[in-house]
């Protein structure tokens, strides 16, 4: 059996020596198109959806398709015809995002930074290895200049390999330099961490269930996060990834004969009609029909049996939206016993989720060919919860709302992480500890 992917991976895809760009080159585009075509209309499933249509959202952006003038506005003005579905996980890729994907590399200066209300942009994270790491660029420095023009919220700082710009930074203790840097490729992946906040509390930060995703790593935090009694699981800005790096960690956390929800593909769907000769009345009843090797958690002997508390925000996409909803409806509720029986743990384990709604972007989907080095992700199956709700489209709500930090440097105050310390305090309080 396949197993499909979620957000922005895929199953695996190359680039070819056959690679083109569609700049001058009419019969490529049209060689994509019409393999983009055939995909949709043979592959592609989102439940009470009829991908032909594609034909008809294709014409109204056919005037900016013939005249893009390279990948990235050809890109563009395809996924505008394809948003017109109203759904998440349906996009053009271009060669060079293919590369990105599969070498986990990009090219730049390896700099994230947020736009300041008195001009500027602040950085707030360097990625290590990168030219502006070994350049000497710090988080909390400020952007002013590159290459004597004013940096503004648009200013772009990406470029080909081996070009140079030259930045001038405010420092936080009021100072000014001038930096040359050159751009070159650099890795993107960024490491998940783990941390004890106090004696009783951890922290996990898990920035991606994609190829980045590192179980060996993660298996290592969770032999001591295990033992704490309050666990912070940091999802805010992951937007997914693989089915089998969900899996994985909701291992630690659920027994392996609970679902952690519903796939919903083409062949549950033909099967209910075969059964019950009609279409479906709502989704949920397409969940006894659902396939469930794909939604429940990896055997694992190690179990947190603590509080949890899941932080999440508008990044929050996907696989983690499913980790989330899965581990809200069952987290500290249902356990199977030794005989099989579902049972009932102690009522002061609790699992809570914080933060601000989520992405509402679940559907399980896959990587095409697309030809000349293009590829298209498509949907081929739909998600709901535990609890047979739906969540593409319908973001989920936090229990308890808080804020981010306006400017995401490591040192803001994080009214999340506050709400869960506060929240673990009063568990604690309750039961008498």
């Amino acid at each position: 059996m396949k197993k499909f992917a979620l957000s922005s991976l895929g199953l695996a895809f190359c680039i070819t020596a056959n690679a083109q760009t569609v700049d001058g080159k009419p019969e490529v585009r049209t060689e994509i198109l019409t393999k983009l075509t055939s995909q949709l209309e043979n592959y592609a499933f989102v439940p009470g959806t009829d991908f032909k249509k594609w034909n008809e959202f294709m014409k109204t952006e056919r005037a900016k398709i013939d005249e893009a003038k390279n990948d990235d506005e050809f890109k563009a003005s395809v996924n505008a015809a394809l948003h017109k579905f109203g759904f998440s996980h349906i996009l053009l890729a271009t060669p060079k995002d293919a590369t990105v994907r599969s070498t986990g590399k990009t090219t730049g200066i390896g700099v994230s930074s947020q736009a300041l209300p008195e001009g500027g942009r602040i950085i707030v994270r360097v990625v290590e290895n990168s030219p502006a790491s070994e350049a000497g660029l710090e988080i909390g420095d400020v952007m002013k200049e590159v290459d004597g023009v004013k940096i503004t919220e648009g200013t772009v700082l990406t470029g080909e390999s081996g070009s140079k710009l030259k930045l001038k930074i405010l420092k936080p203790n009021g100072k000014t330099f001038e930096y040359t840097i050159t751009r070159r490729p650099f890795s993107t992946v960024r490491k998940d961490e783990f941390k004890m906040l106090n004696p009783s509390t951890g922290l996990l930060k898990v920035n991606t269930f994609d190829n980045a995703y590192n179980p060996t790593l993660i298996d290592e935090y969770m032999h001591d996060a295990v033992k704490a009694k309050n666990l912070i699981i940091d999802l805010r800005f992951n937007g997914g990834g693989a089915v089998v790096n969900l899996q994985h960690l909701a291992g630690y956390f659920v027994d392996p004969q609970l679902k952690l929800g519903y796939m919903l593909d083409k062949n549950c769907l033909t099967h209910f009609k075969d059964k019950e000769k009609r279409e479906p009345a709502n989704l949920a009843e397409l969940a006894p029909f659902a396939n469930e090797y794909m939604m429940t958690p990896a055997k694992n002997s190690l179990r947190f049996t603590g509080n949890l508390f899941i932080l999440i925000n508008g990044g929050t996409g996907s696989a983690s939206e499913i980790f989330t909803a899965a581990m809200h409806d069952i987290y500290g509720k249902k356990t199977v016993g030794k005989d099989g029986t579902i049972i009932v743990d102690p009522a002061n384990i609790h699992c809570t989720v914080i933060g601000s709604k989520s992405a509402g972007a679940v559907l399980f989907s896959r990587y095409m060919s697309a030809s000349n080095g293009f590829a298209l992700q498509i949907p081929v199956a739909d998600y709901l919860t535990p609890s047979t709700t739906r969540l593409e489209g319908n973001p989920t709500v936090p229990d308890v709302e808080a804020e981010d930090p306006k400017i995401l440097l490591p040192t803001a105050p994080d009214k999340a992480i506050d709400a869960a310390l506060a929240l673990a305090e009063r568990y604690r309080k309750a039961i008498g500890i």
